[in-house]
């Protein structure tokens, strides 16, 4: 018959490192506890363990129970040149409204970066190829 219990895990590496496995469900959110007030800063998580056999402990399914994770919610945004500082978002219009300002996805008041030197390099190696078909297969 497969056996349950529960573990209380936080990341090490790529992997989990299992911190405590009980028998008890109450004793291991009493270990969840116990976990996030030693390891906060990180992720922690209480997850249910049914081993599929008795032989091999390796072989298991796993559910989880609760999730501490202290940078869920508050993390920064990323901003489009480093340093800068973020816009202020803007007054959305009702839904269905448009306010007749907006010139496609950029908006009316973002500068987009247009790419001079490529549209430059391209230009010239079509010119430079033309001249070299020319060149050398003149008809």
């Amino acid at each position: 018959m497969a056996e349950r219990k529960y573990a209380v895990q936080r990341p090490k590496g790529a992997k989990w490192e299992t911190l405590s496995l009980v028998d008890d469900l109450g004793q291991g959110k009493a270990e969840f506890r116990n976990a996030v007030n030693l390891h906060g800063a990180g992720p922690v998580r209480l997850i249910q363990v049914d081993f599929v056999s008795d032989e091999a402990l390796a072989d298991f399914d796993w559910r989880l129970i609760e999730l501490h994770d202290p940078r869920k919610g508050d993390r920064p945004k990323p901003t489009v040149v480093a340093g800068s500082e973020r816009a202020k978002p803007k007054q959305q219009p009702a839904k269905g409204k448009s306010t007749g300002k907006a010139r496609g996805p950029a908006g009316p008041d973002e500068k987009v970066p247009v790419p001079v030197k490529t549209y430059m390099l391209a230009f010239l190696f079509g010119a430079v190829s033309l001249a070299a078909w020319a060149l050398f297969y003149r008809t």
